[in-house]
């Protein structure tokens, strides 16, 4: 079995709202994120993703109360893992998530994955179609978010 890792970003603005896509292929609304290439820094496929299939460019806010060091990479918010994400025995998935701040609020969707982008707050998200993942990783992100005083 394969394990493949991706890299997402629950960003939010500065009015508190998190960017949310909603997946083409899914058919369900999750934050932006994707594979990291070959060689490429989760952190960077982070942000490379967000910009993407949104549009926006952003930041990573490190979850973790340090300072990060000149040989440190940001540290995700949490990393979930998936096994055998498509039912066949091939591959696991392996996502690190990054809390993330945005540097510009105008969006613009990406046709080949994406249906639709939008600014949602927490209870908004709660009500549309996500999964169960999604809700929990959205509220974990914004207790840190809250707690942090990072808006």
């Amino acid at each position: 079995m394969e394990n493949h890792f991706t890299a997402t970003g629950i960003v939010f603005n500065r009015k508190g709202e998190i960017l949310m896509i909603k997946h083409k292929k899914l058919g369900v609304w999750l934050p932006p994120g994707g594979h990291v290439h070959e060689n490429e820094l989760p952190n960077v496929a982070a942000l490379r993703e967000i910009f993407e299939e949104t549009g926006i460019t952003a930041q990573i806010v490190t979850a973790a109360d340090h300072e990060p060091t000149l040989i440190e990479l940001p540290l995700p918010m949490e990393i979930l893992f998936f096994e055998d994400i498509e039912g066949d025995g091939l591959h696991n998935l392996i996502d690190l998530v990054y809390l993330c701040r945005a540097e510009n609020c105008e969006t613009k969707s990406q046709e080949i994955e994406v249906d639709a982008v939008g600014w949602f707050s927490v209870a908004e998200i709660l009500e549309l179609e996500i999964f169960e993942n999604t809700r929990n990783s959205v509220q974990k992100a914004s207790r840190l978010w809250d707690k942090k005083a990072l808006t």
